[in-house]
């Protein structure tokens, strides 16, 4: 792998529009610039759905629960280039066809208190697949992800939303079983709320609800 803060992004507006630039992920982190990330939930049979722990070789997180599959969008990069995230961190390869696309988040999340503050803005286009493979057929990128754990959306909302905790099954990038009781030590120190919220609307897919009248809805406004 390269070095990931050299990894090119384009930088946006407030509202999310290209402004033309592009800088390394890394000095798009110092900046505090607005840039573009994908979120794609894995579901799997009986309403369940994996929830990752971010590798302890982040810079950011490092060790917390997080999106089944998240990235940066790099600079020009089309939507069915930005799916790589999927194959890289899990070696879950997907089509376009095989997502669905729930809304996008408008996030912001400081870290003042780092060696080199961080200021991670985001616009961050959420979408849900759907995958029966046993937990210990993925291929984890040990450099991105320690674990994936299959956890209830009810669940998962529960964790992220009010720190309830829950046993899960889980493996690690080692191949190995690694079940787990997940519990609010665990979750991230920024984003758990828009996390919640985007299960939220996982869980309203899964009941029936058509993906794209999941989409209109804007992020705060979920029931």
């Amino acid at each position: 792998m390269g070095d990931p803060s050299a990894e090119p992004l384009d930088v946006l507006d407030e509202a999310g529009n290209l402004t033309g630039r592009i800088k390394p992920r890394g000095q798009v982190h110092v900046d505090g610039d607005w840039h573009r990330a994908i979120h794609i939930w894995v579901v799997r049979p009986g309403d369940l759905v994996l929830v990752q722990r971010r590798s302890r070789a982040k810079d950011l997180e490092a060790g917390k629960l997080d999106v089944s599959v998240g990235g940066h969008v790099r600079a020009g990069e089309p939507f069915i280039g930005s799916l790589r995230e999927a194959e890289e961190e899990l070696g879950l390869a997907l089509r376009p066809g095989q997502v669905e696309y729930l809304g996008t988040v408008v996030s912001v999340r400081e870290y003042p208190d780092l060696p080199v503050p961080l200021i991670d803005r985001e616009h961050q286009d959420v979408y849900v697949t759907a995958d029966d493979r046993p937990l210990s057929e993925y291929r984890l990128q040990q450099e991105e992800v320690e674990a994936v754990y299959e956890v209830p959306v009810a669940r998962a909302i529960a964790l992220f939303r009010h720190g309830e905790h829950v046993a899960a099954a889980g493996y690690d990038s080692m191949r190995r079983p690694s079940n787990a009781l997940l519990y609010e030590a665990d979750l991230p120190s920024r984003g758990r709320a828009l996390l919640a919220e985007s299960l939220e609307r996982v869980a309203a897919y899964l009941n029936g609800e058509e993906a794209s009248d999941i989409a209109q809805r804007p992020f705060g406004a979920s029931p």
